[in-house]
């Protein structure tokens, strides 16, 4: 503030027309109440300040009323409070409905509480009256594996488009009281069917099928298989239980599996073209009279799966594949089991091209195969039991000069380098295990029979040994 001929700066001069101010007179009732002398003070002030053209504003007339402010902010409140629920029931709702049915649906106990047996059934709804598909007629043969729960069930319903909703399936399961009712067996069902109707066909005994035993040796290839099935046919060893297994769809699926059958073996990769050569697992079968071809080499490729040895199927599943096409190559090289790994070492040296630079693995078998190949593709499955599989080759032509078809030609490893484009037969445990960890210590690249009647194999490291090996089992004079 600035004071300028030493007067009082609220002073005017004479002329001067005073501001036209406002005075808050809301604040009146602030003076002290228990001053008297104030009070008169502060009257005399407000009527001295009117008289001299002031104007004062209440501010109070024009603050709202208490219970209007109260009205607003109920309604304000309310409709915040609208909002947040409606929002809620939105969003929340439908994933905490879900959850609840969820848990009613995996737990029996909690359907005995009426609210909670009802919200799972709203959340179900059309999938626990509506079939998978009300279009669809189509047989599809169920099977139920002894051991198997309602869940187990349920899974693989749902896997097979069977029902709309696994959940569907526990749920009436549950409630009326049938968890420990189901027959294991097969059973005929079809997406047409509702969930009740399912679960009524599932807890009805099944007719009990006769059960022959088939034994499909090592070293069997796909076609010897198909040839002792349709034998099993023609010539039952019991005429009250025939097989009545469809040989060539059997052999149509070994040789072209279809892909969601591959799926189910993790450990399973097939290249293009390529067929279960190799992976039927040699061994004694029960089989129903009436199994189907699919249901078979289920068996058998669970066999592998549950007997192969635990190294092999902890591999890539490319590697797996190479490791089967040597064990069958080990298979059907070697007699006596304390072979198979040191055989399995001459193949893995061989296809290391610092060893063995022709890369030609010569192994007879392969010749083998192509020759009885191109017959079989000569010749109705029924006529298969007349071949003598495997039979040595005539040696009047070398291997190497010999001419396949060129779908089979690759089989003949004397002239194709490397590995045939399959395993050839299907390799029992101990060849599988001597692929996993073939012997390759003392570096041999050569062997042969001894041709002494015990089966067993003479091994060499360089062709020089070969050959003296050769003079000494009689091969040459």
């Amino acid at each position: 503030m600035t004071i300028r001929s030493g007067r009082d700066p609220r002073d005017r001069g004479e002329g001067e027309t005073p501001d036209r101010r406002f005075v808050d007179g809301g604040w009146e009732d602030y003076w002290p109440e228990d001053s008297e002398t104030a009070a008169e003070k502060a009257v005399e002030y407000r009527t001295r300040r009117r008289g001299e053209g002031y104007e004062s504003r209440d501010y109070r007339s024009e603050r709202p009323r208490g219970v209007g402010r109260s009205l607003a902010y109920l309604a304000t409140t309310a409709l915040l409070v609208v909002l947040i629920l409606g929002g809620l029931y939105l969003f929340v709702r439908p994933p905490v409905l879900s959850a609840i049915a969820d848990w009613g649906a995996e737990n029996p106990t909690a359907l005995n509480l009426p609210f909670v047996a009802d919200i799972v059934r709203g959340e179900l709804g059309e999938s626990l009256t509506e079939p998978a598909d009300s279009k669809d007629f189509t047989t599809v043969v169920f099977e139920i594996r002894s051991g198997e729960t309602p869940y187990d069930i349920a899974d693989n319903l749902a896997q097979e488009g069977l029902v709309r909703d696994r959940r569907a399936f526990i749920f009436e399961s549950i409630t009326r009281g049938v968890t420990t009712d189901f027959i294991a067996g097969r059973h005929s069902l079809s997406r047409s069917m509702t969930v009740d109707q399912i679960i009524d066909v599932l807890t009805i005994p099944v007719p009990t099928s006769p059960t022959i035993t088939v034994t499909f040796r090592e070293g069997l290839r796909i076609e010897q298989m198909v040839a002792k099935l349709e034998l099993m046919e023609q010539n039952p060893s019991d005429p009250s239980k025939v097989l009545q297994l469809d040989t060539q769809a059997y052999y149509d699926m070994a040789k072209d599996p279809p892909a969601d059958l591959v799926a189910q073996y993790e450990w399973l990769k097939i290249p293009f073209g390529g067929s279960l050569e190799g992976f039927l697992f040699p061994a004694t079968y029960d089989i129903e009279v009436d199994i189907t071809p699919r249901e078979l080499l289920e068996k058998q490729l669970f066999a592998f799966s549950q007997n192969a040895p635990a190294q092999l199927l902890a591999l890539p599943p490319e590697q797996i594949y190479l490791t089967v096409q040597i064990a069958s190559l080990v298979e059907l090289e070697a007699a006596l089991d304390t072979d198979r790994p040191l055989v399995a070492g001459v193949f893995f040296n061989r296809l290391d091209p610092a060893l063995w630079p022709t890369g030609h693995l010569n192994s007879d078998p392969t010749v083998a195969y192509a020759r009885d190949s191109e017959w079989l593709a000569n010749n109705p499955i029924s006529a298969w039991v007349e071949l003598s599989f495997w039979e040595p080759i005539d040696g009047s032509t070398p291997y190497s000069q010999l001419v396949f078809p060129p779908d089979i030609a690759a089989y003949n490893t004397y002239q194709a380098k490397g590995l045939p484009p399959t395993p050839i037969c299907s390799p029992g445990l101990v060849s599988l295990e001597a692929a996993v960890a073939p012997d390759t210590t003392d570096g041999y690249l050569f062997f042969l029979a001894k041709n002494d009647g015990t089966g067993g194999l003479a091994f060499a490291k360089t062709q020089e040994e070969h050959e003296a090996n050769l003079k000494k089992y009689g091969y040459i004079p």
